[in-house]
């Protein structure tokens, strides 16, 4: 067991070299790919007409949710205050051919 961790320990050492020398290089690139973007006017225009528009909607959903809502507790309340008769099997009746 102490051999194998001889024999991999050189092994972890430059694959995790490696991965780091990736990573910090990969957040190098990320970092100098977005430096410099600011929002302009118009796209905060744009972002804010936009958000406008899905709080207007979620304004619908939500009063169509609560109609939703008040007609099932209506319909769960006749239900459960309305006396239930026993069932009546149909009389059947023969007629002769």
């Amino acid at each position: 067991m102490d051999r194998l961790l001889r024999e991999l320990l050189p092994l972890v050492i430059i694959g995790g070299s490696f991965s780091l020398v990736g990573a910090v290089l990969y957040g190098a690139w990320l970092l100098g790919k977005y430096q410099g973007r600011e929002r302009t006017p118009a796209e905060l225009a744009e972002v804010e007409f936009r958000l406008d528009r899905l709080e207007q909607g979620m304004h619908q959903v939500a009063g169509a949710l609560d109609r939703l809502e008040s007609a099932h507790r209506q319909t769960a309340r006749i239900l459960t205050e309305t006396p239930r008769e026993p069932l009546r099997m149909p009389v059947r009746t023969t007629t002769p051919h």
